[in-house]
């Protein structure tokens, strides 16, 4: 006997549509608040938090980007070339402020 009333154990399902409500609202919103302080490329999102981060003072993550992605602006570090990017995540692990993410 079988159950119509949802996918058998077993299947695996693909889509935008699959997992839970909230799921495909954080998707919405990631894609909505791309631009705001975070750069974005095809599959790669670095968000800097400009309130954690110590800007001249650290230097860390520009520093420690193989391929130079990162930049100091006039406060804080800034994404200059996205689409160099290679999501090695230096600059978040080495980051002591947890100011930067890579996604």
């Amino acid at each position: 006997m079988t159950n119509s009333a949802g996918p058998r154990s077993g299947v695996q399902e693909t889509g935008d549509s699959v997992g839970s409500p909230r799921l495909s609202q954080i998707r919405k919103e990631k894609v909505a608040t791309a631009g705001r302080g975070q750069k974005v490329k095809k599959d790669v999102l670095i968000t800097v938090i400009p309130g954690h981060c110590k800007g001249n003072l650290c230097n860390i993550c520009v520093a420690y980007c193989p391929e130079k992605v990162l930049a100091m602006g006039f406060k804080n570090v800034e994404v200059a070339n996205v689409d160099a990017c290679t999501k090695c995540m230096l600059c978040e692990i080495r980051c002591p402020d947890f100011a930067i993410f890579v996604d």
